[in-house]
């Protein structure tokens, strides 16, 4: 966590999150329609993990980039 937010550390090879692009440094402010802010990292990653085959959208604010980012990942085991 960062001032409230998920920072992303690194995503781990071959898994949604990274085939969907999300990269070392993203901050994740939202996780579909729920802000991040406010929540733990224990919340906000089972939210994240949820079932095997749904999608969920994060919302992303990365560094260099004009406006939060809207990534759609569908969930793995």
């Amino acid at each position: 966590m960062e001032n409230g937010f998920v920072k992303v550390i690194s995503p781990i090879d071959d898994t949604p999150a990274e085939r969907a692009g999300i990269q070392a440094g993203d901050v994740i402010v939202r996780l579909d329609d729920t802000p991040v802010k406010g929540m733990t990292l224990n919340e906000a990653v089972k939210i994240m993990r949820g079932e095997p085959g749904t999608d969920i959208l994060l919302t992303v604010v990365r560094e260099g980039a004009e406006g939060p980012l809207k990534i759609t990942i569908t969930r793995d085991i």
